[in-house]
């Protein structure tokens, strides 16, 4: 009960648009897990990426990083599984709406023999729903490879 009094306050404590983010990102989130195990993570970004045309002005950074960690905290308190891949999805997918360029980065490391994957956004070269040094802990293969390869045959 104490911890829903504290989540309460802190939601009280955003602006009304935050809070409308917030409430947009959890309930979009199962929406984009479901899309993404339906179809595919190549058939589903191509869907993603016919999103409607920017509907307001872009936002600067801090507001991009801002809405990074909306979709993050929805993602905590969303039911079901909120992986990275599909928190970066709809955040791509948000930033899109909102006419800002974002790249999606997916990338491995080698962890204790045992290959680790992780998804982020970028904007401009700066994680925005991650830590700074995400890029440099995991190798990012975006770019080098097309996301086709992934496919199955």
């Amino acid at each position: 009960m104490k911890n829903l009094a504290r989540h309460l306050a802190q939601f009280r404590a955003l602006s009304h648009a935050e809070q409308r983010t917030l409430l947009a990102a959890a309930t979009w989130m199962p929406v984009f897990w479901l899309g993404l195990r339906v179809l595919g993570l190549p058939r589903f970004q191509a869907r993603l990426e016919r999103a409607r045309k920017p509907i307001c002005p872009a936002i600067t950074l801090p507001e991009v990083q801002a809405l990074g960690e909306l979709v993050n905290i929805a993602a905590r308190h969303t039911l079901g599984s909120r992986t990275c891949l599909t928190r970066s999805l709809l955040l791509g997918w948000l930033l899109r709406r909102r006419g800002v360029e974002s790249q999606l980065r997916i990338g491995v490391r080698l962890r204790r023999g045992a290959l680790d994957a992780h998804a982020w956004v970028e904007c401009k070269g700066v994680p925005v729903n991650d830590g700074p040094d995400v890029s440099a802990l995991f190798a990012s293969f975006g770019d080098l490879i097309p996301l086709k390869a992934f496919q199955a045959p």
